[in-house]
């Protein structure tokens, strides 16, 4: 899981409408997915500024390209066809402050119907907080390929930490089948040297985060 940053809204329109409404302090319309005015827009912000990934596994999920700046008319995207699902981080938030853009991330469409569902993480983890570092709160664990609660952590916050795992879905069964699938053959050719480091990372299109705490153990 890497650190996003979401400062970079594309849809404005849509920013333009949240701020007017939490300067008037009026309740968010109910939250009624695609039907929404702002919906197509919000997903093609996330997609670009998540690189196409799943913000919780960094599984690929589509050409970000495909949403970048130039592709936008007045702060507005086009309906289009995408994969994944747009996620409530805190699903709690879902009824009073459904469109709010803090609580929005774009993840894999089974990791949020078989796993994270109406799960509530208790933050640690949440990819565009400030404090939130992987390699200070997490671990990979080859040839396992998962990640575990870094071991310097207290206690106390090495279990919000393994909460946080099963909510989000990073050792969800078939993401370790995948993401082992995928990183072994670069971590195998880095080992023997058919590979350097820096040649593995222009190829890899997915599971970042894993791979840098990964090769670490190899080379």
């Amino acid at each position: 899981m890497r650190k996003i940053d979401k400062s970079g809204l594309l849809a404005t329109k849509y920013k333009e409408w949240l701020d007017d409404l939490t300067a008037k302090g009026k309740k968010h319309p109910k939250y009624n997915s695609s039907n929404f005015k702002y919906y197509y827009d919000i997903v093609a912000s996330l997609v670009w500024l998540q690189e196409g990934l799943c913000a919780y596994s960094e599984r690929k999920m589509q050409d970000c390209r495909k949403c970048a700046p130039e592709h936008w008319i007045d702060g507005i995207f086009k309906q289009f066809q995408f994969s994944g699902q747009l996620d409530h981080y805190n699903a709690a938030l879902k009824d009073s402050k459904g469109w709010d853009w803090d609580n929005f991330f774009l993840i894999d469409a089974d990791v949020n119907v078989k796993n994270k569902r109406d799960k509530c993480p208790n933050g640690i983890l949440k990819p565009d907080a400030i404090s939130f570092d992987p390699n200070i709160y997490l671990e990979y664990k080859i040839p396992d390929h998962i990640f575990v609660p870094n071991r310097n952590l207290d206690f106390e916050t090495q279990e919000k930490v393994r909460h946080d795992l099963t909510c989000l879905g990073l050792n969800f069964e078939p993401i370790i089948d995948i993401r082992k699938e995928y990183l072994a053959p670069y971590l195998t050719d880095i080992e023997f040297q058919a590979l350097t480091t820096d040649q593995a990372r222009v190829k890899l299109t997915q599971f970042y985060t894993a791979f840098e705490m990964a090769v670490i153990q190899v080379v």
